[in-house]
């Protein structure tokens, strides 16, 4: 699974990965509780904001984990989700790494993350690539700085671009197929 730059075109898909998430993974989400239009009004509000969003494809077409990027001058903010049956695959990380490239390439050089102290999946992602966490109050905050570009991080980014292109064609090509002759998942 190749992470893919969301436009416009995926607002319905995000808000609707986004609303998915229940209970627990909705408050880790969010900070707190929060209701179907808080969320839609957030990915609308974020359309409109300095932001990138970038995500997974299932093969069916709907989104099984997105990534916000809300840019702030030199820095970024990053809020990552994955839907519960597809997490600790790697998704998240290969989410941070993509949103990273595409930040490094446009000269962002500081990124950070808020969540909840008990949020440990995105404390973890914190941890492995290296930033620093600090907790209080029943929050935390981790914060590193990005390595400068380099004169292949846009051709590297390019090269991430197109590969998810390629994965969005195949995925759609099955997914045509499947349609055609009647396949079914029988898992």
């Amino acid at each position: 699974m190749i992470p893919r730059k969301l436009s416009l075109l995926d607002k319905s898909k995000i808000t609707s990965h986004l609303q998915n998430l229940q209970g627990e993974e909705r408050r880790l989400r969010f900070g707190g509780s929060v209701s179907d239009d808080y969320i839609a009004e957030y990915v609308e509000r974020s359309f409109k904001d300095n932001s990138k969003w970038f995500g997974v494809d299932h093969i069916d077409g709907y989104l099984v984990a997105a990534c916000h990027v809300a840019i702030m001058d030199n820095d970024a903010e990053l809020g990552c989700s994955v839907d519960k049956d597809y997490r600790n695959q790697g998704l998240a990380q290969l989410m941070f790494d993509r949103a990273v490239t595409w930040l490094r390439s446009r000269g962002i050089n500081h990124v950070f993350m808020h969540c909840l102290s008990e949020n440990g999946a995105m404390k973890h992602i914190a941890r492995k690539n290296e930033m620093t966490v600090v907790s209080f109050s029943g929050e935390s905050d981790a914060e590193v700085d990005l390595e400068p570009a380099t004169p292949f991080t846009p051709l590297v980014d390019a090269y991430a671009d197109r590969m998810a292109v390629y994965d969005m064609l195949l995925k759609n090509n099955l997914r045509l197929m499947r349609t055609m002759f009647k396949v079914t998942d029988h898992t």
